[in-house]
C-alpha cells in the first residue's frame, strides 16, 4: 500500500474543474489498494462543496492546512484552533487595508469579517458570508485567511507583522497568506495522520502546486508539481496533471 496526498486547488481542482481523468486516476489508485489523501487549506464545507458535486472519493482528509484531520466522510479525528484574541488582533490591524480576511470554522461557510477589495471574491473560499468580526472570534476558528491579490508589498507587509507579533504557523497559498495554529502546517498534518494509522514507514507521494505545499513535499517519498505552479524547483517531478502522476506511479507497480 501507498499513500497519495493531494492538494486541492491548483491541484485536483483547477480553474473550476476536476476533469475526468484527474477522478479516474484517483479511482484507479484506491482500487489497487492504496490511500488517496486531500491535504488543502479548504474547510470541511468547502472540501465537501469540491469534491462531492464530481463524485470524487477519498480515505481520509488533511483540511485547513493541517489543523483538522477527518475520516473520508469527514467525521473529525483531531483538530486544532487559533487563540481568540489572535484572531481579533490579526483581524483589527489589517482591517482598512486593501484585502479580505476571512475565518472558517468546522462548521458553517467560511466568514468574510473584512472586505477590502469592492466586493471581489475567489473560488477558493466559494460561498463565504459576511460575518462581524466580534462574532466570528467567538466561535472556534481553524484557520483564518487573508487574500491579497496582486500586491506584493502589502503581502509582505502581513507577512512580517505576524510573524513579529503573533504565535501562529502561517504560509502563502497563491494569493492568500493563510494563519493557522502555531505548528500546524500540510506537512505536520499528514505525519500525524500517518502516525495515527500506523504508517509512519509507508511510502508518500505528494501533489501540489504553491508554497502552502511545500511541508509536505520534505516529507515525501517523491514529490509532484505542475507547469503552472509556483514551486517547481522544490519538488522532484513535474508532471502535466494529477492523472499522469498517479498513473505512472501505479505503472510502476
Amino acid at each position: 500500500m501507498k499513500i497519495a496526498a493531494l492538494d486541492m486547488d491548483g491541484t485536483v481542482y483547477v480553474d473550476e474543474n476536476i476533469t475526468e481523468a484527474v477522478k479516474e486516476a484517483i479511482a484507479a489508485w484506491r482500487s489497487a489498494g492504496n490511500l488517496a489523501v486531500s491535504a488543502t487549506g479548504k474547510s470541511i464545507a468547502n472540501a465537501r462543496g469540491t469534491l462531492e458535486p464530481f463524485g470524487v472519493e477519498l480515505d481520509y482528509h488533511v483540511l485547513y492546512n493541517g489543523t483538522v484531520l477527518t475520516e473520508g466522510d469527514y467525521t473529525v479525528l483531531q483538530e486544532e484552533h487559533l487563540a481568540a484574541d489572535t484572531v481579533t488582533a490579526i483581524a483589527e490591524r489589517f482591517t482598512g487595508k486593501a484585502l479580505n480576511i476571512y475565518t472558517t470554522g468546522l462548521t458553517g461557510a467560511d466568514q468574510l469579517v473584512w472586505d477590502g477589495l469592492s466586493g471581489q471574491e475567489s473560488s477558493m473560499v466559494a460561498g463565504a458570508q459576511v460575518a462581524d468580526l466580534e462574532v466570528a472570534a467567538k466561535r472556534d476558528t481553524t484557520l483564518m485567511s487573508l487574500w491579497i491579490p496582486g500586491d506584493a508589498a502589502l503581502r509582505q507587509e502581513v507577512d512580517e507583522w505576524v510573524r513579529a507579533n503573533c504565535d501562529v504557523e502561517s504560509s502563502f497559498n497563491c494569493d492568500f497568506y493563510d494563519i493557522m495554529p502555531p505548528g500546524h502546517n500540510k506537512g505536520e498534518g499528514l505525519t500525524r495522520l500517518l502516525s495515527s494509522l500506523g504508517h509512519e514507514d509507508t511510502e508518500l507521494y505528494t501533489f501540489g502546486d504553491s508554497f502552502n505545499d511545500l511541508s509536505m513535499h520534505a516529507i515525501a517519498t517523491e514529490s509532484f508539481s505542475f507547469p503552472h505552479g509556483e514551486i517547481g524547483g522544490h519538488v522532484d517531478h513535474i508532471v502535466p496533471d494529477v492523472a499522469a502522476g498517479l498513473n505512472g506511479l501505479l505503472a510502476r507497480s
